[in-house]
């Protein structure tokens, strides 16, 4: 995110245009953030679930809705796993400190690769390189509040609103790539309920969203689901670096 930015935010363009868009940072939109960059920071395993909702290029001007869900389980400092589910695809990303495979349950194929020794680091590896966002969650990490800080012109408190029958508090960022809003749960642990990017790109503005669920803490999952076997009869394929 920020990192790519944000590797999974968003709000609407005409949204913000009635806000003015000089600098402007606002200190309770930034204690808000905090808390929830903390609480990432204190943890050493979390579980959620995602519902991803994106606009994908699919002919010249012309970008057409693309939804996914995903489960995912990380422990840190260097292991992960997520399921994602789409409209055509049913894939697997696991990393046990030391490789990262990929298997696609439709095709029955799989590739499996070395990777850094940390999460941070695979993760924007992956993004870089293969240009593959295995969370869609970069709201996770503990120096996010620092680095929306930094690279946003524009951040404000919008008050509380109510999503999915939560009550949250919604933040408004804006530079002039992006357009930001999070909505932050108004309880103990200050976690992340929507975030909503759009990237004001040529020709047109485009969007991403996520909605989380089923947060878990500091559990203790098996080292063997973040290790991968390749299934009877699967093709090992290579993967493509992008660069």
């Amino acid at each position: 995110m920020i990192k790519k930015i944000c590797f999974t935010l968003t709000i609407l363009f005409l949204g913000f245009s009635a806000y003015p868009q000089e600098n402007s940072k606002d200190t309770t939109a930034i204690l808000i953030l905090d808390k929830m960059s903390t609480l990432f920071g204190e943890l050493n395993s979390v579980g959620f679930n995602t519902h991803v909702s994106k606009d994908v290029a699919f002919a010249n001007n012309f970008f057409i809705k693309e939804f996914t869900g995903s489960q995912v389980k990380i422990a840190g400092p260097n292991k992960f796993v997520a399921k994602i589910t789409g409209e055509q695809k049913e894939d697997k990303y696991s990393y046990n400190g030391s490789q990262v495979a990929y298997y696609s349950f439709t095709n029955n194929i799989y590739t499996i690769a070395d990777a850094p020794d940390n999460l941070i680091e695979t993760f924007d590896w992956l993004y870089s390189d293969f240009g593959i966002e295995v969370t869609s969650a970069d709201v996770l990490y503990p120096s996010f509040s620092k680095e929306i800080v930094s690279e946003m012109d524009y951040i404000q408190f919008l008050g509380q609103t109510t999503v999915n029958g939560q009550r949250v508090f919604h933040i408004g960022c804006s530079n002039d790539s992006v357009t930001i809003q999070l909505w932050i749960s108004n309880d103990l642990y200050f976690l992340p309920v929507k975030t909503l990017i759009t990237y004001l790109g040529e020709p047109y503005a485009y969007q991403y969203e996520v909605d989380f669920s089923d947060w878990e803490f500091n559990q203790t999952y098996p080292n063997s689901i973040f290790d991968f076997t390749p299934p009877p009869g699967a093709k090992q394929i290579t993967w493509l670096n992008q660069k």
